[in-house]
């Protein structure tokens, strides 16, 4: 049988548990940033712990394989003498070493949010190394609701011997849950029980990915959440973002300003309708001469913060004021920044701009939508706000592993590499096959 593979990892070459994907996962993706960060919370001495690397990789099989509903199926899963391929690549090779769940649950309650948070950022900064991966100079902002894991109408929950008298305030099964709204949509109830997730959305070939997101109550208003996501950006290395498209929500002339003086992001969004227009702009917030034309935009000084316009060369020619006018005008963005910002209102790229907004709605809809094992009924399977961050922070991480892979897979692998190794494991059991009946 002739079949020659060159420049593959010797990992293609186990016969003991194919899996193609958990092998690229190996070979592309370094995860070693997991057990710098998380190894020195274990103190020196006493029964050896597990690797970090182990949990980490075995949350990413219960994210992503959707035959897994639970941590205790994950662990059976492991333990079953077929599945030699998860056990290779979680790095405990024996049943007999398998973690039980519990430990699960311990590794994320040991490891704050923090360190999950540097991880993810580690994860970023190599995806962003990818070629024609990530593009990270337009980037969004927007919130999805989170249902919280809750099982009925809030009561008290109190030790209080007398519950009708006490003070105790009654709460959800989830402690940290709130009542909030949700956009209108069909057969959908205008209220729901949880938290709203805030993230950070970059294009890539496949569509927006999320980067990033926060967890906060219902009641956080859109506004407060830009500023601190902006700021935790510039803790990945090597994202640049220039500029970030938003929806009404995070409409706020000071947030807006600082954005761009202090962060260097221009934060793209539409006008509201009771906005005030300055009085040389047209109703959509394009700036007009004194003879009402629009002028022609031209440029924006990132030194002086002006953002600069021209008369347009077919309407002057035959202006009466063209010996008079200076054909140029320079707005400064402080005093206006919806109208005088980089990119102007009603402009070609604002318009392509607000489309990619769209598009992360969508993105976020279909990741609502999706009613896997994991999140079935879309509920989050943790309570309390600090485990619901910590499992997202996760899931985020997760998908964008997946992303790295489909990638590496379409730009960087051989097309018919999957299917090849496939070949040579078929040929090379058959072969062990042989030699043992002989």
């Amino acid at each position: 049988m002739d079949l020659q593979l060159e420049l593959l990892p010797y990992h293609y070459y186990n016969t003991l548990g194919f899996d193609a994907e958990l092998i690229d996962y190996i070979d592309h993706v370094d995860d070693m940033i997991v057990l710098q960060k998380i190894a020195p919370l274990y103190k020196d001495g006493g029964r050896p712990p597990i690797d970090p690397r182990v949990c980490f990789r075995m949350h990413y099989l219960y994210f992503t394989r959707p035959e897994i509903f639970s941590f205790r199926e994950l662990v059976r899963q492991l333990k079953d003498p077929k599945n030699q391929a998860w056990r290779n690549f979680i790095g405990v090779p024996t049943i007999e070493k398998v973690p039980v769940h519990s430990s699960l649950s311990h590794f994320r309650t040991k490891v704050s949010a923090e360190l999950f948070y540097a991880i993810l950022f580690d994860l970023i900064a190599q995806a962003l190394k990818l070629k024609d991966f990530l593009q990270p100079m337009l980037t969004g902002i927007d919130s999805r609701p989170i249902w919280a894991n809750v099982n009925g109408y809030k009561k008290k929950r109190c030790d209080c011997p007398d519950q009708s008298t006490c003070t105790c305030e009654k709460t959800y099964s989830d402690p940290d849950a709130t009542c909030g709204v949700q956009r209108t949509k069909a057969n959908q109830n205008k209220f729901f029980i949880g938290y709203r997730k805030h993230s950070i959305v970059c294009p890539s070939p496949k569509g927006p990915i999320v980067l990033f997101s926060i967890i906060l109550p219902n009641d956080t208003a859109d506004v407060k959440v830009m500023l601190p996501l902006i700021e935790m950006m510039k803790k990945v290395e090597g994202l640049k973002v220039e500029y970030l498209v938003a929806d009404l929500g995070y409409f706020d002339a000071d947030d807006q300003q600082e954005a761009l003086l202090k962060h260097d992001v221009a934060v793209v969004t539409e006008i509201k309708k009771n906005t005030v227009i300055p009085e040389h702009c047209s109703s959509e917030g394009k700036p007009e001469c004194q003879e009402g034309h629009a002028l022609v935009f031209d440029g924006f000084d990132t030194d002086t913060y002006t953002a600069w316009f021209r008369g347009d060369d077919n309407k002057c020619s035959a202006c009466p004021l063209q010996g008079l006018c200076a054909m140029q005008f320079g707005y400064s963005f402080t005093e206006n920044p919806f109208f005088y910002g980089p990119v102007p209102q009603g402009s070609m790229l604002q318009e392509h701009m607000l489309n990619f907004r769209k598009q992360v709605e969508l993105a976020f809809a279909q990741e609502s939508n999706q009613l896997t094992s994991v999140m079935k009924h879309k509920k989050v399977p943790v309570r309390e706000t600090k485990r619901v961050e910590k499992w997202f922070i996760l899931r985020d991480a997760f998908r964008l592993i997946e992303r790295m892979i489909q990638h590496v897979r379409a730009t960087v692998l051989p097309p018919n590499h999957v299917e090849t190794i496939k070949k040579l494991q078929e040929f090379q059991v058959e072969q062990l096959s042989l030699q043992i009946a002989a």
